[in-house]
C-alpha cells in the first residue's frame, strides 16, 4: 500500500507457520499484547470466535486517553489474512488488515496495514489530531516488531 494521508503499513519476516501467526492475530487475547495502544478485545454479541461478521471492542490508551471502538471482522482468511473494519458500517470507517505471506514451512512475511477515511476529514476528531498518521504508522512497527519477537527463536 502507498503511503498517503490517511493510509500506512509495516511488514516483518516472522520465523513461524502463516497458520500459526494467523492464530495468534485472531486471539484476541494475544493481539493487545503486540499493540503500543490495544489493552484488550472482548468478543460482543455472545461472538467466540473470529469468523467474517464477528463483532468485537478493543479497548485503548493513548498517553491519557483512553477509549474503546466497536470493530467487525471482514477478512477471516486462515493462514493467509485477518482484517477488520472501525467502527462497523460507517461510511469512514478505518479498515485494519494482516496480510500473511508464507515464504517457507515455518516462515512468513505479515504486513498490517491502516486506511483510515476519517484522517482527511479536518472536521472530524481523527482529523484533528496533528501526527495521528505518523503515530499510527509507528504503531503498526511496532506491533509487527512485537509479532516477530513472539516468534523469535
Amino acid at each position: 500500500m502507498e503511503p498517503s494521508a490517511t493510509n500506512g503499513s509495516a511488514t516483518v519476516d516472522v520465523n513461524a507457520s502463516a497458520a500459526d501467526v494467523y492464530t495468534f492475530l485472531t486471539d484476541l487475547e494475544r493481539l493487545p499484547t503486540l499493540s503500543p495502544e490495544n489493552e484488550r478485545c472482548e468478543f460482543l454479541d455472545d461472538a467466540a470466535a473470529i469468523a467474517v461478521g464477528t463483532r468485537f471492542r478493543g479497548h485503548n490508551r493513548a498517553k491519557d486517553y483512553t477509549w474503546h471502538a466497536d470493530c467487525e471482522v471482514t477478512v477471516a482468511d486462515p493462514g493467509s489474512g485477518f482484517a477488520y473494519e472501525v467502527p462497523p458500517a460507517f461510511e469512514h470507517a478505518t479498515t485494519w488488515s494482516y496480510t500473511i505471506e508464507p515464504t517457507g514451512p515455518s516462515s512468513c512475511r505479515v504486513t498490517e496495514s491502516f486506511d483510515a477515511p476519517m484522517l482527511a476529514l479536518p472536521d472530524v476528531y481523527p482529523g484533528k489530531i496533528e501526527g495521528r498518521r505518523d503515530n499510527l504508522e509507528r504503531g503498526c512497527q511496532i506491533t509487527m516488531q512485537n509479532l516477530q519477537s513472539a516468534f523469535a527463536d
